[in-house]
């Protein structure tokens, strides 16, 4: 069950997991960094704990795809926290969605690393995620970003609903910059584009019959800017 996080600031010396934002925030840092080992729950304690309080949650940055494949289990940790909390019985509690964008970070050097930012927001609860309206499009290691996103913004010029489907860091890694291409592809039509993601178990067939695995589904949305 999900840790209870305060909605307003804790009185000092709370340890409760995530309750250590505030100082951060109040010195104007908002960015958690994710690595390839970093801890998915501890960070989806922290992005809960700042959903429920009145502050923005954070801003994960990657480098890499399986930094990039934590900070989606993170986010779809953090979303099943929220979720549980209305169950108890609490006040409702928002949802999340995410923002992915590039960005360039120097290494100390004369070099920059290219990364991508995956900028939370705060929604209201969806009653539900049905996509049977719209398209399912798979994603895999191999998958080239810049085509998927023209699928994306093609879709989304049309009026369909799209949802992504990835297993693994690799397939993560590119549904992910699919999304990022996809937004700049439909900037300038006054669009943008957002996902919310969620785990769900696939059936994939292999040389021993069909087994199941786990997998990330990203539910795209779309906004008038």
């Amino acid at each position: 069950m999900a840790a209870r996080h305060a909605s307003r600031r804790p009185n000092s010396g709370d340890s409760r997991p995530g309750s250590d934002f505030w100082d951060r925030i109040e010195r104007g840092h908002n960015t958690t960094k994710m690595g390839g080992s970093t801890s998915s729950r501890d960070v989806a304690a922290q992005i809960a704990a700042q959903a429920r309080a009145a502050v923005d949650p954070p801003t994960l940055q990657c480098i890499g795809p399986q930094s990039i494949n934590q900070g989606l289990k993170a986010v779809c940790i953090a979303r099943t926290y929220l979720q549980q909390s209305d169950e108890s019985g609490e006040s409702s509690h928002p949802d999340l969605v995410i923002y992915p964008e590039f960005i360039k970070i120097s290494d100390g050097g004369e070099e920059e690393l290219s990364g991508v930012n995956l900028r939370l927001s705060k929604r209201a609860r969806r009653t539900t995620t049905d996509v049977k309206d719209g398209r399912t499009l798979k994603v895999g290691n191999s998958t080239d970003a810049k085509s998927l996103a023209g699928a994306i913004a093609n879709c989304t010029r049309e009026g369909s609903r799209v949802d992504l489907t990835a297993i693994g860091a690799g397939s993560v890694n590119q549904a992910i910059k699919a999304i990022a291409i996809a937004r700049q592809y439909v900037e300038e039509e006054a669009i943008d584009l957002c996902c919310r993601p969620e785990f769900m178990e696939v059936e994939v067939e292999s040389g021993e019959g069909t087994s199941t695995t786990s997998a990330l589904r990203l539910l795209l949305l779309v906004e008038q800017t």
